[in-house]
């Protein structure tokens, strides 16, 4: 799914349209910003296929955990109870 050319030409903001493309297509928002590269690159579109690589590179850095202009950033370890949290028991189904 290519995006018009007009669209990219104008300067849209590549960090917005990345964060729109992880919330679209999850975890395929990277292949489907390479093919939109790949297919401006095809048609001979460089400026659009630079800014789609810009975006790719954008989508993969926060896959990673890494920002935008430095180092990788420690993960999310807020995915379940605390240690120091009890467990709660399910009641049993009769």
């Amino acid at each position: 799914m290519t995006m018009p050319a007009e669209d990219l030409a104008e300067g849209p903001d590549e960090p917005s349209l990345a964060h729109d493309m992880i919330e679209v297509h999850g975890a395929a928002a990277a292949t489907v910003a390479r093919e939109n590269a790949r297919s401006e690159a095809l048609a001979g579109r460089a400026p659009q296929a630079k800014s789609w690589i810009r975006v790719l590179g954008i989508i993969q850095r926060r896959r990673t955990g890494q920002r935008p202009d430095g180092p990788v950033l420690p993960p999310d370890v807020s995915v379940g109870p605390r240690q120091s949290e009890p467990l709660e028991q399910a009641e049993p189904l009769e």
